[in-house]
């Protein structure tokens, strides 16, 4: 499992290539096994096109980030608008999706046997490779922060330490403090659930997806759990939203959302 930093809004809405074929280093392990340079090459021709879609898909999320920041601001956004926003990301996303496991079934067609058991043994390597490289990456910005907090007399940050101190600063009702800050807490619990189970689905930890004959529905259902699991964690994101709506005046609204608003682009792990 990587270690690494990464935001809500790129759990909840992001593609990335975890979701390529949820098998690390593909292409390379294609050029390193498939021996037949013909059919190597088609194969990789194959992939340079998923990855193209992939590539597309992300950089349209980090517009709709901007969009989701915009609407999120406003006080005035319904719920409606909301999920209006969230299903048309949803429909986008199961049509990659489509796409992504079609070519997959595709691809490991045209690799043998004994190629796919090098290329799984392959990715298991890289996986291993770039979770070491991860982790030292983690462990240095921890290093880096523990110091500067030792600095500052201050203890480790928080999830969202923007958030809970406009909450606590701005927030004179004790209270509707707490109401509040129970809330965010379940709402980083649920993101960093849907964060650590999109992390499983890799050759190590995953049975199906190592299996050249996984069958569309098999691959499929994994899908279908990620999204479920985005759906809940968009849910507890958007009940934090009205909890601080239901407790707050204008003036303060103002102050907790924008401090929310820059959290949701800081790490959640």
């Amino acid at each position: 499992m990587v270690v690494g930093t990464i935001a809500l809004l790129m759990v909840l809405f992001g593609g990335g290539v975890i979701e390529t074929f949820f098998i690390d280093s593909l292409s390379k392990g294609v050029k390193e096994y498939v021996v037949d340079q013909d059919r190597q090459k088609d194969i990789r021709a194959d992939l340079k096109n998923t990855e193209k879609a992939i590539k597309n898909f992300n950089k349209e999320r980090k517009a709709q980030f901007k969009t989701f920041k915009t609407m999120n601001a406003s006080r005035a956004t319904t719920g409606d608008a909301f999920d209006d926003f969230y299903n048309q990301l949803h429909k986008e996303r199961l049509d990659l999706q489509e796409k992504l496991i079609d070519d997959r079934l595709a691809v490991s067609k045209k690799i043998h046997a004994n190629e796919w058991a090098s290329i799984i043994a392959f990715s298991e390597a890289s996986s291993d490779e770039r979770e070491e490289k991860a982790q030292k990456k983690a462990d240095k910005k921890k290093e880096k922060e523990l110091k500067k907090a030792e600095n500052n007399n201050r203890g480790e940050k928080a999830p969202f330490l923007k958030t809970r101190k406009a909450i606590t600063e701005g927030m004179p009702d004790a209270e509707a403090q707490q109401v509040m800050i129970s809330g965010l807490d379940e709402m980083i619990i649920s993101s960093r659930k849907l964060d650590s189970e999109i992390r499983s689905i890799n050759v190590k930890e995953n049975s199906i997806i190592i299996r050249q004959d996984a069958t569309k529905e098999e691959i499929k259902q994994i899908a279908v759990e990620m999204n479920h699991l985005r759906r809940f964690s968009f849910d507890q994101l958007m009940k934090f939203r009205m909890l601080i709506k239901e407790n707050t005046d204008e003036l303060e609204w103002g102050k907790i959302i924008k401090a929310f608003n820059k959290d949701l682009s800081i790490a959640i792990r």
